[in-house]
Order: structure tokens, then sequence, then C-alpha cells
């Protein structure tokens, strides 16, 4: 077999991977189903040992499938971790120079139409009760810390409820690019008064969304929802803008 040049040896394991990537969705996903062994799938894919296991690392970093050593191992289908896929798109949006404007405006379009589906969910048990449970947590920890940071776990919540996973995907995708932002901004953290403060109005307002999706109310939902995000936005751009300045 003729070996592959750098540049041509990663651009066939791409292709491989992608082929692969093809079959395992083809397949509906088997996770957990070996896809061949080292060396039958060099065999069948006619590559040489060095192009497989680029292939091998790009669909490992992907999440779709790993390589198991030993007796009865091979490449085995698994699945893809979402908060990779989240930071890989977040980086990808930094690269693109997406500003945060940009950020806020598309967060709050996509988490509008999250709360309404869940919304139209309110019948559905699982709903009220995930939704409570996560409510209950963030009473103990805005009185133990005072921190809005693990407030973000209610609009996680709520994305993946909404039972649409691109709406619910690109929500959280937008939320960790929003946080980023606020990170890097590296300004002074307020005093604790006013971090406790901002923690229990951001609590009272996912009380409001709560009780809106439970009576099955989509526009108040929304509304209330609105507002919450406007508020959030205005924090976040107050908060980055005074940093650059």
């Amino acid at each position: 077999m003729v070996a592959d040049g750098i540049d041509g040896g990663l651009k066939r394991a791409e292709q491989i991977a992608e082929a692969i990537e093809e079959r395992i969705v083809r397949a509906d996903w088997p996770i957990g189903d070996i896809i061949g062994s080292e060396a039958s799938l060099i065999d069948e894919l006619n590559v040489s040992r060095g192009v497989l296991r680029e292939a091998v690392r790009i669909l490992e970093h992907h999440g779709t499938a790993r390589m198991r050593r030993g007796p009865g191992g091979g490449l085995a289908v698994s699945a893809p971790s979402v908060r990779a896929a989240r930071r890989a798109a977040a980086v990808y949006l930094q690269y693109q120079r997406a500003d945060i404007y940009t950020v806020v405006e598309a967060r709050r379009v996509l988490e509008l139409n999250c709360v309404e589906l869940v919304a139209q969910r309110a019948k559905d048990p699982t709903v009220g009760n995930r939704l409570r449970r996560v409510l209950d947590a963030e009473v103990a920890v805005t009185k133990a810390a005072g921190s809005t940071q693990f407030l973000r776990s209610f609009h996680l919540e709520l994305a993946d409820l909404s039972g649409n996973a691109a709406i619910g995907l690109f929500s959280e995708i937008l939320m960790e690019l929003q946080s980023d932002f606020v990170n890097h901004a590296r300004r002074q953290p307020s005093d604790q008064e006013v971090l406790t403060s901002d923690a229990e109005a951001s609590h009272r307002a996912h009380r409001a969304i709560y009780e809106s999706v439970l009576a099955g109310d989509v526009e108040r939902a929304k509304f209330v929802m609105g507002r919450h995000l406007d508020a959030i936005s205005k924090w976040t751009l107050e908060y980055v803008d005074d940093a650059v300045e």
C-alpha cells in the first residue's frame, strides 16, 4: 500500500470518519455495537493503519465512536457528548466574531420558543416535577452562596424539556457563549448584598415562569420569560460594556 502524505492522509482520515458516522446514523445509532476491529476496518476501507487511527481520533473527538482494546474489542458506537457539542459551537461562534448583542438577541428568540413548547406540555407530570426540583435547589443555593451562576440550570432544564433537540441545543450554546463574554470581561464581582439580590430576583422570575407553565398559560409564560431575559441581557450588556470601557 502506498504511504499517504501528511495532507492527503488527514483529508482521507476525515473522509473515512465521515463515512463511518454516516453508517452509524443509517443504523439508527446502535450505541455499544462494534463496527469492526482495527484490522478488519483497514481491509474493508482499504486504508493504512495511520489513516484509520487518525479517523478514529476524529470520531472520538466527535464522540460518535471509540476504539476498545483487548479481546472482543474494536470500534464501538458511542453517544456524543452534549457538552462537547455546545463547547465546539460556542468556540466557532467566537471565531466568527459573534458579538454579545447578536448572542443575547438570538438567545431571546430561542428561549421564548423553548418556554412556549414546555407550556404546551403542562399536563405532563415530568415537566412540573423536573422544574420544581430545580427551583427547590435554587432556594438552597441562593441562601448559601448568593450567586446567580447556578441559576442557569432552570434555563437548561427548560431547553431539555422543550422536546425539540435543535432548539434546546442551540439555546444551551448561546447561554454558554453569553457566560463566556461575562467571564472574559473580568470585571470586579459585585458585593455579596448585590449578588444575593440578583439571585433572589432571578429565582422569583423562575417561579413566575414555572407557575405560568404549569397553568398551561403560554402567553403569560412567554411574557414573563421575555421580561426575565430582557433583565439578563441588560445586566450582561452593561457588565461587558463597562469592562471594555
